[in-house]
């Protein structure tokens, strides 16, 4: 026989109504259980760098028919390096034997430096900008990437294929064949022509 450990305990129950007991341990039990807290959202990873390397040249022509000529060529490595705040560049300019010309970077919201062969180091809000300062030439460093990536702000011409053949974008006239970027523009220091050709 079932003995309560408290006295009077029995006395106590035996008052209320059956009913009564049994709906409220029903209600006891209908009491949903806390869940479990969600788990935290994972972010999702940020975009894998691009590299892209390749050979370059650049002529600048100054106006007038006996306007001086310059010209240099060698290679080029970019990384173009996406971050929650934006996009990151690096850049390294190497002569035709590997000697390195000029090594620069830039973060979004930062200073572009530039360090040359000699050991200066240059600096600007762009890396055009610390390029420009560095050669004399406005170069559209941080226009490559989309360019690289075929991403244009006006395409005007496409072959049969739809593949693209001639672009506008930032002021440069741009030629596209497979693996080869023509860049031209007209600039109050002349006429600017750079080509870029991928490794394959």
């Amino acid at each position: 026989m079932w003995r309560s450990e408290r006295p009077g305990s029995a006395r106590i129950l035996a008052g209320v109504p059956a009913g009564l007991l049994m709906s409220s341990w029903l209600a006891a039990c209908a009491v949903p259980m806390p869940r479990p807290p969600e788990p935290a959202a994972v972010p999702t990873s940020v975009e894998a760098p691009r590299r892209w390397d390749g050979r370059f040249s650049v002529v600048m022509q100054a106006p007038g028919a006996e306007g001086r000529t310059d010209a240099a060529m060698g290679r080029f490595m970019l990384i173009s390096t996406p971050t929650p705040l934006g996009r990151e560049l690096s850049l390294e300019l190497r002569s035709p034997f590997g000697q390195v010309l000029a090594s620069g970077s830039h973060a979004r919201g930062g200073r572009s430096r530039l360090t040359l062969s000699d050991g200066r180091t240059l600096a600007a809000d762009t890396l055009d900008g610390v390029l420009e300062q560095a050669l004399g030439w406005p170069l559209p460093v941080e226009r490559l990437p989309d360019w690289l990536e075929d991403r244009f702000d006006r395409i005007t011409d496409r072959d049969a294929a739809g593949a693209i053949v001639t672009a506008l974008d930032s002021g440069w006239r741009i030629e596209r064949e497979p693996f080869r970027w023509s860049l031209e523009r007209d600039a109050p220091s002349g006429r600017l022509r750079v080509v870029l050709i991928l490794d394959r």
